[in-house]
């Protein structure tokens, strides 16, 4: 069974699951920081144990397809609630707010989104779940992954050690089709609102991308995306034109290059702000990218791209499928003109789309 097929399958599933979750935020915080040397860098990397959680054999079903499988996933979704909640925080760097994760209440680390922080060595708010406000510094940042870093410098160290965290799970066990919760502040910090919590899908899994069905807006970048041992499996990034296709870092992103973040390096050849957007989901086919879905108002739509057309080529490149599609998009800015070759009912076509600026 094709993916695509799964996951529309799977819609009605998930709408009954909706209401077993919600709400959560929390969110200030201004920082300060201290040298690391490379010798404490390595003791602090962040290498999780493996422990093997027995999941219910709902979570390996295509669908769910009893009231018992219902109340299965219910169950394990609602013990793991707290933990994702408790750890999941909001963050502000400057006039900029997202959302973050704490792994480390020894040192004071939280993942977030490069593009959430903009820069290293700059104060940051980290709003807790229950409204409490703690202070931190920008660390260290992958443009290119949108991976960043911050580190709690609250004075109150006993506050920080107190913290609740979550341990980083392995990426290679990840596939499409696995059940994830995502977390954040949707639309920024609210007062009173814990983080929110989302149940949702694989819909694909890539080396250097994981894309969920997850509902995410703005304000969610930069928040946790859990497996359903508990575990943080990505962080989140691109929230794409539609509500439901949306993009998250790897945390191996993140333990691959530890000891860069913590040093507080900042690197990845894509400038902050020049971001552009196609606007089409698809999956990948032999022959490409088969678009699945065309946001409304967005280049895509505009130039006369359609669901079920199989996009080619990108100018000069060929596209094999929507996470290469992705990055080949990314290596032009808003504003300028691309030719997208595509397949249509059998015939070759080419169309010239404007590309527009993603927030």
């Amino acid at each position: 069974m094709k993916l695509s097929h799964l996951l529309n399958k799977n819609v009605a599933a998930n709408a009954l699951l909706r209401h077993v979750l919600s709400s959560v935020l929390g969110c200030a915080l201004v920082l300060m920081i201290s040298e690391v040397t490379a010798e404490e860098v390595k003791v602090r990397k962040p290498v999780s144990p493996v422990v093997k959680t027995k999941l219910s054999e709902v979570f390996f079903k295509t669908v769910p397809d009893s009231l018992e499988d219902l109340q299965e996933i219910e169950k394990q979704v609602t013990s793991l609630t707290k933990s994702s909640i408790h750890s999941t925080v909001s963050v502000r760097v400057g006039d900029a707010q997202g959302s973050g994760v704490i792994i480390d209440n020894k040192s004071g680390y939280i993942l977030t989104a490069a593009h959430v922080i903009g820069l290293a060595q700059k104060n940051a708010t980290i709003i807790l779940h229950d409204g409490r406000t703690l202070k931190g510094k920008t660390m260290g940042l992958n443009r290119g992954m949108d991976a960043g870093l911050i580190k709690l410098v609250d004075e109150d160290k006993t506050k920080i050690s107190k913290l609740p965290v979550v341990k980083m799970g392995d990426n290679s066990k990840v596939e499409p089709g696995d059940w994830v919760i995502a977390t954040g502040h949707p639309n920024g910090y609210q007062a009173g609102r814990p983080p929110v919590v989302r149940l949702g899908r694989i819909v694909s899994q890539k080396k250097h991308l994981i894309q969920t069905d997850c509902t995410l807006i703005g304000g969610d970048s930069g928040g946790p995306l859990f497996n359903m041992s508990g575990d943080v499996i990505g962080i989140h990034s691109r929230i794409g034109p539609s509500t439901s296709w949306n993009f998250h870092i790897p945390a191996s992103a993140f333990q691959n290059d530890w000891e860069k973040l913590v040093s507080g390096d900042m690197w990845g050849a894509k400038p902050l702000g020049q971001n552009a957007v196609l606007g089409v989901n698809g999956v990948n086919t032999d022959q490409g990218c088969k678009v699945v879905g065309v946001t409304r108002g967005f280049p895509a739509q505009i130039a006369g791209i359609k669901e079920n057309d199989v996009i080619i080529q990108l100018n000069n490149q060929r596209i094999t499928g929507i996470e290469q599609l992705a990055e080949v998009v990314q290596r032009y800015k808003p504003g300028q003109t691309i030719q997208i070759k595509l397949i249509r009912d059998k015939k070759t076509m080419t169309f010239e789309v404007q590309l527009a600026a993603r927030d």
